[in-house]
């Protein structure tokens, strides 16, 4: 009786076990604040929307597999595709909660890293990114029939990513006739694989939908190129049919790139937009905060989530009729009307062009053998050294002598260990991030200033193994007079 009593209970724990991992397999683990987010976004049944957001929000998947994910709002559908995966969740509501179900069958991933994903009519496409060494300059759409990510056939690749770290910028407009793609900058690697720096392309271009072709639009002017140098992820970034707006050091700017022009909103309309950021962004006490945007319509959402805490937003409708359209500026220069304006002053002044060109190339030469001869003296590239030293206050020693030592013995300086030393370890990444640029940043324009340098001291490349993650170091150049300069330091 003891033996069929135990064998009873072994059936039900049995029992109780296989129902769990069921039902776990079967509910998607979401968080509060990622409940909150979708719901949100479920009560919308009419219009569009994409943004990214991090692994703060990660949905109940494994953080390791992705870097950030992509929310894509069609109608009433929702969608979450999380970046370096081709894996595609929808969300819905059943009995009342929020859930998940997988509608991908892909295999493979570890690619399309730093991607962005997009609707053009009724179809999913995914253009870019990084994956195994190599920038992405494809086109890829996600197919109801094999539910899986497809290529699109086009005439080029045009290779780009963003990340926080560059100034490129997609733009999508599927409400013409003939649907098409913006992108500015397109990246590569000048000297792969001994290396994986990246170089700018520093051009604007365009993808046909119906025709599938890329077509260079120009380059970018100046004026724009400075706009952008402080532009970070977490700012606005939004797609109004042909205008993309945006917004960068807290300025409202928006992008018509068909016109090929750039603007901001008046004086008004800029600082209400700014009240709304500042009264819901100003009070970041922790450093831990995550923020984002997006739009519904002309209802622009300003989000925010503290650890621990509920997830906030203010909405404030966006007024696209406060666009100033008087004082704009290119974003790009036309290559065809700068190609014809330079064969026509050849045909027409070649003669006195190739002189040019010859007494400005003679001049260079000398002003070169004039500007080696007034070498620094050592005396005094002492002094500016030491003046540097002097500058620089505990951590950012610690820094820079860190750096010195591990390239000195070949080695590289990971970001964790960094941000060991900067004391943000247990921050969040977007924080960590930000961190680690200030205090290279400093340190760079101290260098630059006290040792009268052009080239910066601290440089980066990425991770051989983890093209996400950035590598650190000390300019080869300087690597010897730093060292030396700490040794005197500390005799």
């Amino acid at each position: 009786m003891v033996a069929l009593v135990k064998r009873i209970l072994l059936l039900i724990l049995f029992i109780s076990f296989e129902h769990a991992l069921l039902a776990q397999k079967d509910i998607n683990l979401l968080k509060k604040h990622e409940i909150s987010l979708l719901s949100l976004l479920l009560l919308d049944t009419v219009n569009n929307t994409s943004f990214t957001v991090n692994n703060t929000f990660n949905f109940g998947l494994d953080n390791q597999l992705f870097t950030n994910s992509t929310i894509l709002k069609k109608g009433p559908n929702v969608y979450i595709q999380p970046l370096g995966t081709g894996r595609l969740y929808q969300a819905f509501k059943a009995n009342g909660q929020v859930r998940l179900e997988r509608i991908d069958q892909t295999i493979h991933s570890g690619v399309s890293f730093f991607a962005q994903n997009f609707f053009i009519n009724d179809t999913l496409y995914q253009y870019g990114g990084l994956g195994f060494w190599q920038i992405r300059g494809i086109i890829t759409y996600y197919s109801k029939q094999t539910n899986q990510w497809e290529l699109i056939q086009a005439n080029r690749t045009v290779q780009s990513f963003f990340d926080d770290q560059k100034d490129a910028v997609l733009h999508f407009d599927d409400n013409r006739i003939d649907p098409k793609l913006f992108v500015t900058n397109a990246y590569y690697y000048p000297n792969y694989p001994s290396s994986f720096e990246t170089t700018a392309t520093d051009s604007c271009y365009t993808f046909d939908f119906h025709t599938r072709t890329w077509e260079t639009l120009g380059k970018l002017t100046p004026e724009f190129k400075k706009i952008f140098e402080n532009k970070h992820s977490h700012e606005i970034e939004l797609h109004f049919k042909n205008l993309f707006i945006f917004q960068s050091q807290l300025e409202f700017y928006w992008i018509d790139f068909e016109k090929n022009t750039l603007g901001q909103f008046n004086t008004r309309e800029n600082n209400r937009l700014r009240q709304v950021w500042l009264s819901l962004y100003n009070n970041d006490k922790t450093r831990l905060q995550t923020v984002f945007q997006f739009n519904l319509g002309k209802d622009l959402y300003y989000m925010k989530y503290d650890p621990g805490k509920d997830l906030e937003w203010k909405k404030i409708k966006l007024d696209l009729s406060a666009i100033d359209t008087v004082n704009t500026i290119q974003i790009y220069n036309n290559q065809s009307s700068i190609i014809e304006t330079t064969s026509s002053l050849l045909s027409r002044h070649k003669t006195s062009l190739l002189l040019i060109i010859t007494i400005l190339i003679a001049l260079f030469g000398v002003r070169n053998i004039v500007f080696k001869k007034k070498n620094i003296p050592k005396e005094v590239t002492s002094i500016l050294y030491q003046n540097f030293f002097t500058a620089l206050n505990i951590v950012e020693k610690e820094l820079v002598e860190s750096l010195c030592q591990s390239n000195l013995k070949g080695e590289e300086v990971s970001t964790k260990t960094i941000n060991k030393i900067i004391g943000v370890q247990q921050k969040d990444t977007l924080t960590q991030n930000k961190s680690r640029s200030d205090h290279f940043i400093k340190i760079n324009q101290k260098f630059k200033m006290a040792t009268q340098n052009l080239e910066p001291l601290i440089v980066k490349h990425r991770d051989k193994d983890d093209k996400r993650q950035y590598n650190y170091g000390l300019n080869k150049q300087y690597l010897i007079a730093i060292d030396k300069l700490f040794k005197q330091q500390r005799n």
